[in-house]
């Protein structure tokens, strides 16, 4: 099965390591001897001849434990084939040919290569090979160097082997086994070099990191055979899920024929300090834009216009009075706090007036900011985890640098583990999380960790978390707040920065709204 947009409408379990070789052994167990890895060569060889049908040569790295292994039982599954592609394998850090039958090998791998020495492949030691020729006249590479548990940079031969395939460039297709090798599965990180894969091939199941993470586009396409040997028929539980769209957007209750404006929900926004109006504009416009029944906005420059002629729906008030409006309002409603809210005295006032409502609340930007500037065990923090106590909706929506500030450490410490940042700040906070960035990451009080598949490169760009942010608000307020409401308005942001890029059309903030609205339709055609 191919990730992509059909297969993800449903949601997909993402293993975490200990899980895929729990699987791993429980099913070794009751099936017949090396039989998960024939599986996984059987796999591949499909794969390979289906998306590279005309490849004439193909080049095996493998590696000295079970990922070599499962390249080297590709190589015979190759070879099998009627009109076989010229096989060569070259073993990368297994030592020479007397050191290839040693006990203390894993015995499926050791297995493997006695089968595919008996079939006639080339097998040859990397150490006797010209590193400098590589891959020389191969239409293919098989990457089936080190597969699950990345522990560290790749050194040695594995290094080698690697920059071997990075200085070819991105003209030669490379079929990774598991994860190309130099890419950490739990987090989507790579700590050195790194193979950029054609298409990745993830046996028994997926893992976070080829979802999301700062290196995970080098998966490139992404497939996936179970070999017919779920991690959850032996009692494993998903690290997090990826996809799941058609169960998102189905927390977005259609508007009955009846359906009146205030159904939809009352959006008040705040934000749009002197010279930043633009970002609450951006947020407010995207909230009616996405369904909000009545959109307010309060701006913090008292010099700010009294009407956007260009969305005149969209109702202007001083900040003051919108906070009296939205405290004595019932009814579905969402607040929305921080977009170009600035740092001054009067921003942090209102952030502190809005946390003690009972309406469900996202706070976004400069909202994020003046929360990471207060002391952990201050009012703020402390009123914002009473929200979560009492059970109030509140969303928070960082960007890496923003999530570090929060927790108090490194971009590349957040980015280094995406899954385990958010997951750590929903606790701190009591809120919901939404960490944007490739494979945004959404973790609900008490639910398990969702990974978005949608979004490009597109969405990088000024405004667009903006966009988000009032979209956000206008699918809690129609769906009562619910979390399946936060996937959904998350994953129409990045489908509809996908469905510009499809289009090869010109994206900007400003836009984004009317793309996510084609998204959607095209999503629900009925």
């Amino acid at each position: 099965m191919r990730l992509d947009a059909r297969s993800q409408r449903r949601a997909l379990p993402l293993w975490d390591e200990a899980a895929l070789r729990g699987a791993e052994a429980h099913w070794a167990e009751r099936l017949a001897p090396h039989a998960l890895m024939d599986r996984a060569g059987a796999a591949a060889a499909r794969l390979l001849r289906a998306r590279w049908p005309h490849a004439r040569s193909v080049l095996l790295l493998c590696g000295p434990g079970n990922n070599g292994g499962d390249g080297l039982s590709t190589a015979l599954w190759l070879a099998r084939q009627a009109h076989a592609p010229r096989l060569r394998v070259l073993l990368v850090a297994c030592g020479g040919p007397a050191q290839w039958q040693d006990p203390r090998r894993p015995a499926d791998w050791r297995w493997a290569l006695e089968r595919a020495r008996a079939a006639g492949i080339p097998v040859q030691a990397w150490e006797d090979a010209d590193a400098q020729a590589l891959p020389g006249d191969s239409d293919l590479v098989v990457d089936a160097l080190l597969g699950l548990g990345l522990r560290e940079a790749p050194r040695g031969e594995v290094e080698q082997a690697v920059r071997a395939l990075q200085a070819r460039g991105s003209g030669l297709p490379v079929l990774a086994l598991d994860l190309p090798s130099g890419l950490r599965g739990a987090t989507g990180g790579a700590p050195g070099a790194c193979v950029r894969a054609s298409a990745t091939l993830a046996m028994l199941g997926l893992q976070p990191g080829h979802a999301t993470g700062t290196h995970s586009a080098h998966c490139g396409e992404v497939w996936v055979d179970g070999l017919q040997a779920d991690p959850a028929a032996c009692g494993a539980r998903p690290r997090a899920w990826l996809g799941g769209v058609d169960s998102a957007l189905a927390s977005l209750a259609p508007l009955e024929r009846a359906a009146h404006k205030g159904e939809r929900g009352d959006l008040r926004l705040f934000g749009g300090a002197p010279g930043m109006g633009g970002a609450l504009w951006l947020a407010a416009r995207a909230a009616l834009q996405l369904g909000g029944g009545r959109v307010y906005a309060a701006c913090l420059d008292p010099r700010a216009p009294a009407l956007d002629p260009e969305f005149p729906e969209l109702m202007l008030r001083p900040p003051a009075e919108l906070l009296a409006q939205a405290t004595a309002s019932g009814g579905p409603a969402c607040l929305v706090f921080g977009p170009g809210a600035g740092q001054a005295g009067d921003a942090l006032q209102c952030l502190r007036e809005l946390l003690g409502l009972g309406q469900p609340l996202v706070i976004d930007a400069d909202g994020l900011n003046l929360l990471a500037a207060q002391p952990r065990d201050g009012e703020v923090w402390q009123a914002l985890r009473a929200r979560a106590a009492s059970g109030r909706s509140t969303w928070l929506t960082p960007h890496p640098s923003e999530a570090a500030r929060l927790l108090q450490c490194t971009v590349p410490e957040v980015q280094g583990d995406r899954l385990g940042a958010a997951g750590l700040l929903q606790e701190r906070t009591g809120a919901g999380i939404v960490l944007k960035g490739a494979g945004s990451v959404v973790v609900a009080p008490g639910e398990p960790a969702w990974i978005n598949p949608s979004g490009n490169g597109l969405l990088a760009s000024a405004g667009t978390g903006d966009v988000l942010a009032g979209a956000l608000a206008a699918c809690l307020a129609r769906s009562g707040a619910s979390p399946g409401a936060a996937r959904a308005a998350v994953w129409l942001h990045g489908a509809g920065a996908d469905l510009a890029l499809r289009e090869s059309a010109a994206l900007r903030a400003g836009t984004l709204p009317a793309w996510m609205l084609r998204a959607w339709r095209a999503a629900c055609p009925g």
